[in-house]
């Protein structure tokens, strides 16, 4: 069997031995991961800075309105004395990352030049970085006794996140600033965008959105592992032996991956994770233990499900319970509600960037979105032939094949 086919079989091995973990091991770690990260959270800011490039950072602790608490972190201190810009009032700008990264994912490159985040402190604006809950950095609840999780914690989709995490994240950076952000949002930071225009008003902390591989329908998704785990109701059936969340990087689970990428001959950018994002063109294999230090991250089995249904049911709607009762209790209807597009203003500065490798926002997909989208009188688009999932916000190319045009579709608005 070719090397390909090989890593096709232990990557949906990995997915499946983990969403079945029952093992006394598998729990156990993942108890412990779970005691470390709520008694000691980490700090990226206040710890050693080679992860992001010599530029320091503020660490700020937000509180949703369900009693997640998550980091935040902000940039706001350039290098170069261009970018120093004293005495003048820089515009913010809020970067969200997609669905099993964290905000470690935009500073997992080799130079400064190629995180955009420090590319944007460097051209003058206020930066901040969220970590989405259940992540890393975000894994604590005011509930909790600072020793384990809440019971009911990992009970969440990416309409939580749009629901509760982004409202708190913006209304602290608009205490904090005074300002509207312009908002960046990679993969599942799209959705919870598009679903927060469903959700509430969102241009009263948004002044533009730059949404990069956006993932909102997901009709035409080719076999993949992603496709084969939804259609195969995999997250379902994880969920009836109890386990809420998924983590790749669990032992021994973890061990395996990072064993395998060290295998002579195996490329884990090219040949591993390209099964799920499709073939990055652009990716730096000298980057891969960084990469793999941080990531995947985890995300509760509920908001697998939920993107499951997406793939299956070909919808962009709330989350469905399975059970007309159980939906009606939640939505006062027997089906989930499909999230409303058209509650986006006419005039409301979209920037959807995207590319013609990537598995998971399919250019027929984005096609689908742009056209729902058409009456809106302030959007642009960026297509990237050769680009998959990553490339946008890892490649080393995006320097100067995206970030150029995100800095001045933020100039102009």
């Amino acid at each position: 069997m070719a090397m390909r086919g090989w890593l096709l079989v232990i990557s949906g091995l990995v997915i499946v031995t983990t969403s079945f973990a029952s093992s006394d091991e598998l729990q156990k770690a993942a108890h412990d991961d779970d005691h470390y990260t709520a008694a000691h959270p980490p700090s990226l800011c206040s710890g050693d800075r080679k992860l992001t490039k010599g530029y320091k950072c503020q660490d700020y602790d937000v509180i949703t309105k369900d009693g997640y608490i998550l980091k935040l972190w902000r940039f706001r201190e350039g290098l170069t004395k261009e970018s120093q810009m004293e005495g003048k009032t820089r515009k913010a700008v809020f970067i969200q990352h997609g669905i099993l990264m964290n905000g470690e994912c935009w500073f997992t490159v080799s130079h400064a030049d190629q995180a955009l985040p420090l590319v944007l402190v460097e051209e003058g604006y206020d930066v901040w970085v969220a970590n989405s809950r259940g992540t890393t950095y975000s894994r604590r609840h005011v509930s909790s006794n600072n020793l384990t999780l809440p019971d009911n914690f990992w009970d969440f989709t990416y309409y939580d996140m749009a629901i509760y995490d982004l409202p708190a994240f913006l209304n602290l950076v608009y205490q904090e600033t005074g300002q509207k952000v312009h908002y960046i949002g990679h993969s599942q930071g799209t959705t919870m965008m598009f679903a927060a225009f469903s959700l509430w008003e969102v241009e009263s902390r948004v002044k533009s959105t730059t949404m990069i591989s956006p993932v909102v329908y997901l009709n035409h998704m080719p076999f993949t592992i992603v496709s084969l785990c939804a259609k195969a109701y995999i997250g379902e059936i994880a969920g009836t032996f109890g386990l809420p969340d998924l983590n790749i990087m669990v032992q021994p689970v973890g061990a395996i991956v990072r064993a395998l990428c060290k295998v002579p001959g195996v490329d884990c950018f090219e040949q591993l994770v390209s099964l799920f994002t499709g073939v990055n063109c652009c990716l730096n294999s000298s980057t891969v233990e960084l990469w793999f230090a941080s990531l995947p991250q985890p995300t509760s089995i509920k908001n697998l499900v939920h993107w499951a249904q997406g793939v299956r049911e070909q919808s962009f709607k709330q989350y469905d319970y399975g059970d007309p009762m159980t939906n009606l209790e939640h939505y006062g209807k027997p089906k989930p509600p499909p999230f409303d597009l058209q509650k986006i203003p006419k005039d409301f500065p979209l920037f959807l960037i995207y590319g013609g490798i990537d598995t998971l926002s399919i250019r027929t997909d984005v096609h689908i979105l742009l056209g729902k989208l058409r009456s809106r009188r302030n959007i642009r688009e960026l297509y990237v032939d050769n680009y998959a999932h990553l490339d946008f916000i890892q490649g080393m190319t995006a320097k100067d094949v995206v970030y150029p045009d995100i800095i001045n579709f933020i100039k102009g608005n």
